[in-house]
């Protein structure tokens, strides 16, 4: 009995990691007021399907939303900022994902990185930081696929989606 224990301690001490995960942060900072969480369905981007060719709605259907948290340096909050970008930094940065474009100037840096495989990645990530804030925007999909997110954002940006979805956002508020 004893050696059960044991083990079910051992398990559990690997199991925990030091770095949590994205979704942990970002369920963890929901109720932060220094925090803006936005969830945005692909529908919010008001793109006519009839207008996309056979791929094209391949690959809209295989994702269904972005989450996106921002973080807005502030007087109140410039304190929390250096050791939130330090988190963020440190889970954008594990061996858990891949860059696959990456980005730095004297104002702000980006980086898109993926976990999974490149052919059937389980999450695609993208995150920007500047002197005033930082952006997490994770894609969520299924069956999704690095080309279709390239594609994707090339019938966002052709059917307006980025300005459709700012107006129905604006529009709420």
């Amino acid at each position: 009995m004893t050696k059960f224990w044991f083990y079910i301690l051992a398990l559990a001490l690997v199991g925990c990691s030091a770095t949590p995960s994205i979704q942990e942060y970002y369920v963890s900072k929901t109720e932060d007021p220094s925090f803006l969480v936005i969830d945005i369905p692909t529908s919010i981007l008001d793109i006519d399907s009839n207008t996309l060719s056979l791929e094209e709605q391949e690959a809209l259907s295989s994702f269904q939303k972005l989450n996106v948290l921002m973080f807005r340096k502030t007087t109140a909050n410039a304190e929390q900022f250096p050791e939130e970008l330090a988190i963020v930094r440190s889970i954008i940065d594990a061996k858990t994902f891949e860059p696959l474009f990456v980005m730095s100037d004297r104002q702000y840096s980006g980086k898109l990185v993926l976990e999974g495989t490149v052919e059937h990645p389980d999450e695609i990530v993208f995150f920007g930081a500047a002197d005033d804030g930082f952006v997490l925007a994770r894609l969520i999909g299924s069956d999704m696929q690095v080309d279709k997110a390239m594609l994707l954002a090339n019938v966002v940006q052709r059917g307006n989606g980025l300005e459709n979805a700012a107006k129905m956002i604006s529009d709420m508020f």
